[in-house]
């Protein structure tokens, strides 16, 4: 996927801000990602992951009853509506708005609908990323690694719409997925992760470029790395209401990388 303009940006101001402080510059990840609130695109430091958003494009051609003006159509950011990126909906989008006048542009104009409400305040929520903590802090190869994260808690917001109904919003982790780094990926419910729950074995300790060639005993050091990435996610969900019951809206993932060196214990017989 292309990444947008507004992304491009943030990987220069990103690299420019990082070289001035003497910070290794950071490193695309994975690219940008389309959500159902916009374009995300993730990039990497030293230990640490950051989102850029920026706002979707206006793609959907959606129709309303308008005092004064009575049925007309309006583009939206956000589904429901007919999809201009496919073009199946051509005709459809072509007819709609032959047939019925643009809705005027005046504040207050077009209802927003109680989903992209609850989708722009679940968004405007601070989704706290994970502070990951190995212990030991040098891992020894195949015995266990634990990871301790903190829960985030849950955040919420509530709020009267024009037509008189609460709305309510609630965000919590309900996922931790965890990638230690030696091509294990894990998922774990929050309550067990946050309990404590989560421990992973090496099989290689990490080694110095320079000490990987012939290294004693057997060879045991991993071929490419001196520390094990060790990237852990959260998996946001949101939640919201109107007097009934909780709807999922959808779900936003924060991440953070910790690097994670391991070394090896080795037995010496001692001839007494």
């Amino acid at each position: 996927m292309v990444r947008s303009f507004g992304a491009r940006l943030a990987v220069l101001l990103l690299t420019m801000t990082t070289t001035a402080a003497g910070i290794p510059p950071a490193r695309a990840a994975d690219g940008c990602v389309e959500t159902p609130t916009g374009l995300e695109c993730t990039f990497e430091g030293n230990t640490v992951t950051i989102v850029v958003t920026t706002l979707p494009p206006l793609r959907y051609v959606r129709t309303t009853d308008m005092p004064g003006v009575g049925r007309c159509w309006y583009w939206s950011r956000y589904p429901p509506g007919l999809d201009s990126h496919d073009p199946t909906y051509d005709d459809l989008i072509s007819v709609t708005r032959t047939l019925f006048p643009e809705c005027p542009s005046v504040p207050g104009g077009v209802t927003v609908s109680v989903t992209e409400r609850a989708w722009q305040i679940f968004r405007e929520f601070e989704l706290a990323p994970p502070r990951p903590a190995l212990r030991p802090v040098i891992g020894i190869a195949n015995l266990p690694t634990l990871l301790s994260v903190l829960s985030p808690g849950t955040l919420s917001h509530s709020e009267y719409l024009p037509d008189g109904r609460r709305l309510d919003v609630a965000a919590s982790v309900q996922t931790v997925r965890v990638v230690w780094g030696d091509g294990m990926i894990e998922s774990y419910a929050a309550s067990e992760i946050f309990a404590g729950g989560a421990a992973h074995p090496y099989a290689l300790k990490t080694c110095l470029p320079q000490d990987r060639p012939g290294a004693a005993p057997g060879g045991r050091c991993h071929p490419t790395l001196d520390e094990y990435p060790v990237r852990v996610t959260f998996v946001w969900t949101g939640r919201y209401r109107t007097g009934g019951a909780w709807n999922v809206v959808g779900s936003i993932e924060r991440s953070r990388v910790v690097l994670h060196d391991v070394d090896e214990v080795i037995g010496v017989q001692v001839r007494g």
